[in-house]
């Protein structure tokens, strides 16, 4: 029976094969239902004494860092597949590029792991412990390639293809990056999202039924010229010259500020009467840095809220919490029983600040999509864990970036109205 009630002239990829039974809403949540189960044993193996176990690392890593991430991975690409965000080859390469990625993850983290045991005792490593680096290379590469179709629909589809790809190739290593790191350091979130796409999955199934109907049936249509109804404004931003400046002035500002904060971190103890000692030093200048990226958050806000819109407003309030919170636990300084739980809270507030702007790509009703995005930003806040504890490092990076595409030609130009 075919799933998609395909007419006999659609392209045989889409009736035939293995996509047809797993790229549907029972599929997604098939796929999430797996994730969550192999995070919750990864995670249990880690909050219990199993850890200590025979053989059981190798499960937590095969769980946490493979079946775990694969799971969601596939979980979200049935869903946009159902959605008519990813064509029938997309899927097909991201899925192959994903599981390869995942399955080097995996191996760079039991190379590594190994390698850590060998290392501590005395023991010279093997090729495979050594290996941990180039692995995670090849899992980079792999995952920059099941990225890529994916951070392809973000861009207006009215930009050349070359613009589109370039864009695509920038963004999508960083991005891949990211995700590694918040399946490596976030075990005790990642649950969180596997349930949030189960539930998504779930309520899109009973919501839609699959509606046996081919998902190219459900694509927006390509805009017209001339439709006033598929107008609004171009991803070419700031909107006019004040917001440029005040941003181009916010970048300059935070970058000099970043950079004092980064000396008096590193060195601040050598400074007479300002720091008693190199740890004092590095908590009040990461202190300085988390309260230095809040105005650069507001700049970023001015950026991108005209391509977002007014939920912009709400990831920017988020974010700068999210720093404040981790300003007062440097400033609570090593060892204060607040400085964890303001790292935690920071990190959470941040994840969710990060999360609110992709609400709108979950497919279903609001109730789904806000389901998603809880799940989304418990998920993101194994991340912003790694952002708030490093801001006053990664901000000054930020500053100089944004300050640099203030002048380049794009960042100058005004957004226009033209066709999405």
């Amino acid at each position: 029976m075919n799933p998609y009630n395909l007419s006999s002239a659609a392209p045989p990829a889409f009736r035939t094969g293995a996509l047809a039974g797993c790229a549907t809403y029972k599929g997604a949540a098939g796929w999430a239902a797996v994730a969550l189960a192999a995070f919750l044993l990864a995670a249990g193996i880690l909050l219990t004494g199993a850890l200590y176990w025979p053989g059981a690392d190798a499960v937590r890593i095969l769980a946490a860092m493979f079946l775990g991430p694969l799971g969601l991975t596939l979980s979200a690409v049935a869903l946009s597949y159902q959605s008519g965000r990813l064509s029938a080859p997309e899927v097909r390469l991201t899925a192959a590029a994903a599981a390869s990625a995942w399955g080097l993850a995996a191996a760079a983290g039991a190379s590594w792991s190994a390698g850590f045991a060998s290392a501590d005792a005395g023991v010279p490593l093997t090729w495979f412990e050594a290996a941990a680096v180039p692995l995670l290379a090849l899992a980079l590469i792999a995952g920059t390639a099941a990225l890529i179709p994916t951070v392809n629909t973000v861009w207006s589809p009215h930009r050349s293809q070359a613009s589109r790809t370039a864009r695509s190739l920038l963004l999508a290593p960083p991005a891949a990056l990211a995700l590694f790191l918040m399946f490596m350091a976030g075990f005790l979130f990642t649950p969180f999202a596997a349930a949030g796409l189960l539930f998504v999955a779930l309520r899109a199934g009973n919501t839609e039924g699959s509606r046996n109907r081919s998902p190219l049936e459900n694509r927006p249509r390509d805009p017209r010229p001339g439709d006033s109804q598929a107008m609004e404004p171009a991803t070419g931003f700031p909107e006019s010259r004040s917001v440029w400046t005040a941003v181009a002035v916010l970048a300059g500002g935070t970058l000099l500020m970043g950079v004092l904060c980064i000396v008096f971190a590193l060195s601040g103890s050598a400074w007479s009467g300002l720091a008693a000692d190199s740890t004092a030093a590095m908590n009040l200048g990461l202190a300085a840095g988390a309260l230095n990226a809040v105005p650069l958050t507001v700049a970023g806000g001015l950026i991108l809220y005209p391509r977002f819109g007014g939920v912009i407003r709400w990831t920017v309030l988020l974010m700068a919490g999210a720093f404040l919170c981790e300003a007062g636990s440097q400033f609570a300084g090593a060892g204060h029983p607040w400085q964890w739980p303001l790292t935690l809270s920071g990190a959470v507030l941040l994840g969710f600040g990060l999360a609110l702007p992709a609400a709108r790509l979950i497919p279903g009703p609001r109730l789904v999509r806000i389901g998603g995005t809880v799940g989304a930003g418990f998920a993101g806040a194994a991340v912003g864990v790694i952002i708030v504890a490093g801001a006053g490092f990664i901000a000054p990076l930020v500053s100089a970036g944004l300050l640099v595409w203030c002048f380049l030609p794009q960042g100058r130009q005004p957004a226009a109205l033209q066709p999405a």
